[in-house]
């Protein structure tokens, strides 16, 4: 019995040092990299540049490796509730994103991202339709920002 404490004991040492031991110089490389913005000038693709702004701040004023070129649009679409009473709005965003190298030109990714439908009640006030319209699509773009952001993040990683 008291042999099978001294293997416990000694296999939680190994674990915990092995575990505290990760070597961080790997992550630190890839938050070298900083990626600069690019995006249109209208109201939804500020804000969604203002989202991955926040995403990808850098502390240091480094010379940008990369530039992210994006744009978000939104897809309205009218949908019938699920007791079949009412009539829904459906909207969705799209992000169409390319991820060049600044030093070469070269590109590395494009694509297109989609988010899920966001539903809103249609009502009888013009102003509270366009309102709720206003707050979905900032939903989306903060949504569209951080999955733009995981993405971004994982081919960096893989350029390594």
């Amino acid at each position: 019995m008291f042999f099978i404490k001294k293997i416990f004991v000694f296999l939680l040492l190994i674990i915990t040092f092995g575990c505290t031991s990760y070597d961080i110089n790997k992550t630190k490389s890839i938050n070298l990299r900083t990626v600069s913005i690019e995006t249109p000038s209208d109201r939804y693709n500020i804000i969604f540049k203002e989202y991955l702004k926040r995403k990808f701040y850098n502390k240091k004023n480094l010379e940008p490796g990369f530039i992210l070129k994006t744009d978000i649009s939104f897809n309205s679409n009218k949908t019938m509730s699920v007791s079949g009473l009412a009539v829904l709005n459906s909207t969705k965003a799209v992000v169409r994103y390319s991820l060049v190298d600044n030093g070469s030109n070269t590109l590395i990714k494009s694509g297109s991202i989609k988010t899920f439908p966001a539903l809103s009640s249609s009502s009888n006030s013009l102003y509270s339709n366009e309102e709720s319209l206003k707050h979905i699509k900032e939903r989306l773009s903060q949504s569209s920002a951080n999955k733009l952001y995981l993405l971004t993040k994982v081919i960096l990683r893989k350029l390594d």
